[in-house]
C-alpha cells in the first residue's frame, strides 16, 4: 500500500494492543531499587525540584545539575507530586508512558504506510524487542526521546502525503519536545531524515522551512535554558563547570568527535544491534535481503530507510556510542521487521521459518538452564521457586518450539517468539530482576539513614573517594564528598596538571593495591598492630611506585593531612556518618587521629562495590535511640 491509501485505525484494536504494552511494561516497576548510575540520579534531580519548588534549574545533592534538560524530571516530579515522594514506580512511569505513546505512534504510522494487519504486527514485535522492553522500564530520557522523534516520524510523514499546516506545527514541536528530553540529539534524527528524504529535492525540502523550523524549536528550548542558566547565578560558572559554550562543544562535538563519553569502535553498532532487537534479530539473515530487494518498492519503503540508514551510519561514526542513542530508530525497524516477518510467513520458505525456529528453540533452552547453573555459582543462595519457574517455563517453551518445528512449517512462529518473549519477559520481571536487586541496589543498605531522614534527623553525611546519587536518594539526605578531587600538591615546573592527575589517580591504586593484602581481623575494630601494618604497606606501596620520590612524599603528607582534618570534623560531637569502600577504610581509618571513635553500622556489597556504613560516636548513638524509640 502506498502513503496515499492509508488504512484506518480500529480503536479496540489498538486499545487490546496498548493493554497488552503497559502489562509487559509496567509490571513490578515498584519491586526493586532504582540502580545506577542513570536511574537514582535523575529520581533525586526530581526529587529535589518538588522539595525546594525550583522547576526550573535541575539540582542534584543541592548542586546545579547541567547534563540533562528538565523534561524527564519534569515528568517524574508530575507523576509522583499526588505521592509526596518520587519512588521507584513514580519514577519509571514516565517511561512506560512514552513506551506506550511510541507502540501508539508506531501502530499508527504502520497503518498508514500498510495496513492493518503491518501496523498490528509492528506494534507487537517494537513492545518485544529487547532493548525497547528494558528502556520502557528505566528511569532515563531516551524513551522519552524516542516518543518524540517517533511522533516528528509520523508528523513528516503526514505533511509529505497532504501538506498540511498542522501536521509542520506537529512535526517541529516533537523536535523542540526532543531538545527538552535529550538535547541536541532530538535535531540529528529528523535533520537526516529531510536531507535524505528528499535528496535533490529542493523544492520539497524549501517547502518544509526547515531552516525557520529547527531555530524556531531551538528557540522554544531558550526560553527554558536562559532562565534556568541566569536562576543559578554564580553557580552557573562554578569551577570545573565551565562556560555555557564549553559544555555545549563538550556534549556535542565533544562526544561524536572525541568520544568524551563512552568511546567505542566503528563496528560497535553491529555488535549491539542484534542484541538489542532479539528475538527480531533472529530474522535478519532473511530481512536484510528482503529490505535490499524491496528498497525501491514505494515511498513508504524510502521514508522508513531514509530514518533509519542514515542515523545508523552517523552513530556508528561518532566516537562517543551507547546502545539506547539507536533507540529512535527502532520502531521504524519495526515496521521493516513486521513487513519482511509477514512475507516470509506467507511464503513457501519453510526451511527459512524452520532453521529460525531451531535458533529460537536453542536461546530458550540456553535461558532455561541459566538459573539451574546459578546453583553451581557463588550466587546459589539467590535460587528460589521462581527462578525454578523461569527455567522450567524457558526450557518446556524451547522444547515445544523445537517439535513444532519438526512437525510443522511454523507459519505462525512470529506470534509465538512474540508470545515466548512476554512470558519470559513477566517473569523476569515478577523474579530475577528483585534478585539481582539484592546485589545492585542501594535501598537495603541506606535504610538505617533512611529512617533517621524520615523521622527529621539532623546528621551529616559524607562519602569517600566517590559520589553516587544512589546514596542520596535512598538516604534521603545530602552528602559532602571527600577525597574526589585532586590533593593540593606543588607542581614541578616539568609536571603540569594533567600529568599530576594522572600520578595521583596511580598512587591511589597503588595504595588500594596494598592493603589488600592486609589481614584485618574486624573492620568495626582495627586493631594498634593492623594499624600499624596498614600505614607501613601505604607507606612502602607509594615509595615504590614509577612515580617520582619527591611527588609520592609530598602526596603522602598531603593525604596524611588531608585524611586528619576530615577526622578531626568527623568526629566532632554532632552526630555525622560515612559511606566508604572497604578497602579504603583500611587504609582511611589507621590515618584517624586515636581520639575519633567509629562505629560500623552496615556492611554491603551494592553492585561492585564492598560498601561500609561507618558512624560516629554521636551519630551511633543516634542511631540506638532511634531503635530504642517506641514506633509512631
Amino acid at each position: 500500500m502506498t502513503p496515499s491509501q492509508p488504512s484506518r485505525v480500529r480503536l479496540p484494536h489498538l486499545a487490546a494492543l496498548l493493554a497488552l504494552a503497559a502489562v509487559l511494561f509496567f509490571v513490578n516497576t515498584w519491586g526493586y531499587d532504582l540502580w545506577p548510575p542513570d536511574e537514582p540520579r535523575f529520581g533525586q534531580v526530581a526529587r529535589e525540584m518538588m522539595q525546594s519548588g525550583d522547576y526550573l534549574a535541575p539540582h542534584v545533592n543541592g548542586q546545579p545539575y547541567k547534563e540533562k534538560p528538565p523534561l524527564l524530571f519534569w515528568a517524574i516530579a508530575a507523576v509522583s507530586w499526588p505521592f509526596g515522594d518520587v519512588s521507584e514506580f513514580s519514577a519509571r512511569a514516565p517511561s512506560v508512558l512514552a513506551a506506550l505513546l511510541t507502540v501508539l505512534l508506531t501502530y499508527v504510522l504502520a497503518a498508514r504506510l500498510y495496513d492493518r494487519a503491518t501496523a498490528a504486527l509492528s506494534a507487537i514485535v517494537l513492545m518485544t524487542m529487547a532493548l525497547f522492553w528494558w528502556e520502557a522500564r528505566s528511569v532515563r530520557c531516551d524513551m522519552i526521546l524516542t516518543a518524540c522523534m517517533t511522533g516528528a516520524l509520523v508528523a513528516f510523514h503526514a505533511w509529505h502525503v497532504k501538506r498540511h499546516f498542522g501536521a509542520l506545527v506537529a512535526f517541529y514541536a516533537a523536535i523542540a519536545a526532543g531538545l527538552y528530553a535529550k538535547g541536541p540529539a532530538a535535531v540529528v534524527f529528523p535533520l537526516l531524515l529531510i536531507v535524505t528524504f528528499y535528496w535533490r529535492q529542493t523544492a520539497d525540502r524549501r517547502r518544509l522551512h526547515w531552516v525557520v523550523g529547527l531555530l524556531a524549536a531551538g528557540l522554544l528550548v531558550l526560553a527554558w535554558f536562559v532562565p534556568a542558566r541566569l536562576s543559578l547565578g554564580a553557580s552557573a560558572e562554578a569551577p570545573g563547570s565551565g562556560s555555557v559554550g564549553a559544555e555545549m562543544l563538550r556534549m556535542t562535538l565533544g562526544r561524536f568527535v572525541f568520544g568524551v563519553s563512552k568511546a567505542q569502535w566503528p563496528w560497535y553498532y553491529l555488535e549491539q544491534l542484534p542484541g538489542g532487537l532479539l528475538p527480531w534479530s533472529l530474522f535478519l539473515p532473511w530481512t536484510l535481503p528482503w529490505v535490499w530487494r524491496h528498497r525501491r518498492e514505494d515511498e513508504a519503503m524510502r521514508l522508513l530507510l531514509a530514518w533509519t540508514v542514515p542515523a545508523f551510519v552517523f552513530f556508528s561514526i561518532s566516537i562517543g556510542k551507547r546502545s539506547v542513542y539507536l533507540l529512535p530508530i527502532y520502531p521504524a525497524l519495526a515496521i521493516l521487521l513486521a513487513r519482511s516477518v509477514q512475507a516470509l510467513m506467507a511464503s513457501d520458505h519453510a526451511l527459512w521459518r524452520r532453521r529460525t525456529a531451531y535458533v529460537w528453540a536453542a536461546v530458550l533452552i540456553l535461558l532455561g538452564a541459566a538459573p539451574f547453573a546459578l546453583l553451581l555459582s557463588e550466587y546459589r543462595h539467590l535460587w528460589s521457586h521462581g527462578f525454578l519457574l523461569i527455567g522450567v517455563s524457558s526450557l518446556f517453551l524451547g522444547g515445544l518450539t523445537f517439535v513444532r518445528a519438526v512437525k510443522t512449517p511454523m507459519r505462525t512462529l512470529h506470534g509465538e517468539m512474540a508470545a515466548h518473549f512476554a512470558v519470559m519477559a513477566l517473569l523476569l520481571s515478577a523474579v530475577a530482576l528483585p534478585a539481582v536487586n539484592a546485589y545492585k541496589g542501594a535501598g537495603a543498605f541506606c535504610k538505617p539513614l533512611r529512617n533517621l531522614s524520615e523521622e527529621h534527623a539532623d546528621y551529616r553525611l559524607y562519602t569517600v573517594g566517590f559520589s553516587r546519587e544512589e546514596y542520596i536518594f535512598y538516604s534521603q539526605h545530602f552528602h559532602t564528598p571527600v577525597l574526589t578531587d585532586l590533593l593540593p600538591v606543588a607542581l614541578p615546573d616539568e609536571i603540569d596538571a594533567l600529568e599530576m592527575a594522572k600520578h595521583q589517580r596511580k598512587l591511589r591504586k597503588a595504595i588500594a593495591k596494598a592493603v589488600e593484602g592486609v589481614p584485618v581481623a574486624d573492620l568495626a575494630r582495627i586493631a594498634a598492630q593492623e594499624q600499624d601494618a596498614l600505614i607501613e604497606a601505604v607507606h612502602e606501596a607509594l615509595s615504590q611506585t614509577d612515580v617520582p620520590g619527591d611527588l609520592a612524599a609530598a602526596f603522602e603528607a598531603a593525604l596524611r593531612a588531608h585524611v586528619e582534618a576530615f577526622a578531626r570534623g568527623f568526629g566532632e560531637p554532632a552526630p555525622a556518618f560515612l559511606f566508604v569502600q572497604r578497602e579504603d577504610w583500611k587504609w582511611l581509618h589507621p590515618l584517624f587521629p586515636p581520639s575519633v571513635q567509629c562505629a560500623l553500622v552496615a556492611a554491603r556489597q551494592v553492585g561492585s562495590r564492598n560498601m561500609l556504613l561507618m558512624a560516629n560516636a554521636s551519630g551511633a548513638e543516634l542511631l540506638k535511640c532511634a531503635s530504642l524509640a517506641p514506633a509512631p
